[in-house]
């Protein structure tokens, strides 16, 4: 595999295998993102997001984008900060669209482009990060409960003990219903674990095959405290779908407020701010 010029890679040992059934999520993003699809369905970050992650990183502070797909908070935090960064991605074709979208702060020193094995990553930023972004239900594409809690302790590794985590997870309650009973048979079986969808974007011979875990506010909430994370909020990433609020700003405006006023449970997503647990503490 070729490594996008300014990106550092050190390939996939410890990548987990798509378990049986489930699509390979690495290998349909990179259609997925090559085609121009990702981006033109998510052209911009959601407003709710990027002010959190604002908010929540310090002044000349460091942060990582795990799953940072084509750079959309990676973008606006290098512009809108001095703060350094991260951004990594086991998908080929981001990481090449970052390299030359975000080109500029690569030269300058402020950002890292990375591609690979997530122990060498741990060891390089080891408690180096001030703010960790896993946006737009980036966990949900992990199959397996345990390969997501073992994601998000190593998040934790690399997060500085005052650090945050901001996560976006998928609202069981309001994604893939269609999808959740076609899933039914396959967890009946053995084959996927309860939350999982298979769902499809494109169409025709362009289809794309995709894996998602989908959240309840107490599985988040269960797998956080799990995995050494203290819940900081939980709220609405968005009421209507992420397509709209980000394709469409007016009605993005208007979604943010009317999430100020609806519980987390009611949200198209959930909004997560949380911190590493201190030793010792209950």
């Amino acid at each position: 595999m070729s490594v996008p010029s300014g990106v550092t890679n050190a390939m996939g040992k410890d990548e987990p295998a798509p378990g049986v059934g489930v699509p390979d999520v690495r290998g349909g993003y990179d259609t997925y993102i090559s085609s121009g699809l990702y981006d033109r369905r998510y052209p911009r970050p959601n407003r709710r997001t990027l002010r959190k992650s604002l908010r929540c990183l310090r002044e000349g502070g460091q942060f990582l984008d795990f799953g940072a797909g084509t750079g959309r908070y990676t973008l606006p935090l290098m512009e809108l900060t001095r703060a350094s960064g991260v951004a990594y991605d086991v998908c080929p074709a981001a990481c090449r669209v970052m390299a030359e979208r975000l080109r500029a702060f690569v030269g300058d020193g402020r950002l890292v482009i990375r591609n690979g094995d997530l122990a060498a990553l741990v060891e390089t930023h080891a408690r180096a990060f001030d703010l960790a972004l896993l946006t737009f239900g980036v966990l949900g594409h992990v199959a397996g409960r345990k390969q997501r809690l073992r994601l998000l302790g190593t998040v934790r590794e690399m997060l500085k003990p005052d650090g945050v985590l901001i996560l976006g997870l998928p609202n069981a309650r309001r994604r893939f219903r269609a999808e959740q009973r076609s899933a039914a048979s396959l967890v009946r079986a053995g084959e996927l674990e309860p939350g999982d969808v298979l769902y499809t974007r494109g169409g025709g011979a362009d289809e794309i095959r995709l894996f998602y875990h989908l959240f309840s506010p107490s599985e988040a909430r269960h797998d956080l405290s799990a995995a050494g994370f203290r819940i900081e909020s939980i709220e609405p990433e968005s009421l209507l779908p992420e397509s709209v609020v980000v394709g469409k700003p007016l009605l993005g405006r208007l979604d943010d407020l009317a999430c100020r006023f609806v519980p987390a449970a009611g949200g198209y997503g959930f909004l997560i701010v949380s911190k590493p647990l201190l030793p010792g503490a209950p």
